[in-house]
Order: structure tokens, then C-alpha cells, then sequence
């Protein structure tokens, strides 16, 4: 996320806004936003109905969360584009700034392979045991 908190001007200045969704609660949601300095909403949805919906849940991890994805919707609620990605791959906030520039929704994206770093993996054990 906090690639697009980094693109966000950008992308505002296309003519689009961001908003994250995650299952997660309201103030872990909150927590995270605020962590993360990011200047968009993370629609809380703990019900899990989005997701399911939309196809993009991930039942095997952590009591099931969202998968990584991004979707370009237009105001007449029209998906443009849709990509649902895994944790180690995405496709990075400057190819939906590209998307948004052009015409051309079809055009190839390029994704990003992130891999974790040491202080990731801490962070994610220590979450782990938190719960």
C-alpha cells in the first residue's frame, strides 16, 4: 500500500482516487493507515462479503484475507481493468498511473516481485504471535 500512498498524487491528478478493503477490523485498519502515513481510506469489511463477491479471498491465510488485487472502475461503475495478484507478486501503482493515462485498458502490465526483507519477516512473526 504503501507504493500507492507514493502514487497517490499522481493518480488523483488522472482523475482517479484509491481506497484499499481489507478484512481486518476498523482499528487495526486505522492502525495500519495510520502507520503507514496514507492519504486514502481502507474500507473495512469484515464480513468478508466484498471479497467473496468479488473473487479475490484468500480462506487458507490467517483466517482468510483479502488477495492483493487492483481494479480500475469507471464512474459508471464499469471494471476497466482487474488484476488479482499473490503476496509476492503485484502489479505496481506507477502501471495503473500508465492504465489511467491511456486509452488502452488492454495494454500488458508489468508486476513486481517483492521480495521480503529481514525486518518483514519479523514483523510478520510477531503479528503471528500476537493473535
Amino acid at each position: 500500500m504503501a507504493d500507492y500512498r507514493d502514487h497517490n498524487a499522481a493518480i488523483r491528478a488522472a482523475g482517479a482516487s484509491i481506497a484499499a478493503v481489507s478484512v481486518d477490523s476498523e482499528e487495526k485498519s486505522g492502525s495500519v493507515r495510520r502507520d503507514l502515513d496514507l492519504p486514502f481510506p481502507i474500507l473495512c469489511d469484515t464480513g468478508r462479503r466484498v471479497v467473496i463477491e468479488w473473487d479475490i479471498y484468500n480462506s487458507r491465510e490467517k483466517d482468510g484475507i483479502a488477495k492483493p488485487a487492483a481494479f480500475l472502475i469507471d464512474r459508471d461503475r464499469t471494471v476497466r481493468f482487474a488484476a488479482v495478484d499473490t503476496v509476492a507478486t503485484r502489479v505496481p501503482a506507477s502501471e495503473i498511473l500508465a492504465l489511467l493515462q491511456t486509452a488502452n485498458a488492454d495494454r500488458k502490465v508489468r508486476r513486481k516481485t517483492y521480495i521480503p526483507r529481514p525486518a518483514d519477516w519479523f514483523r510478520a512473526l510477531r503479528n503471528e504471535f500476537h493473535r
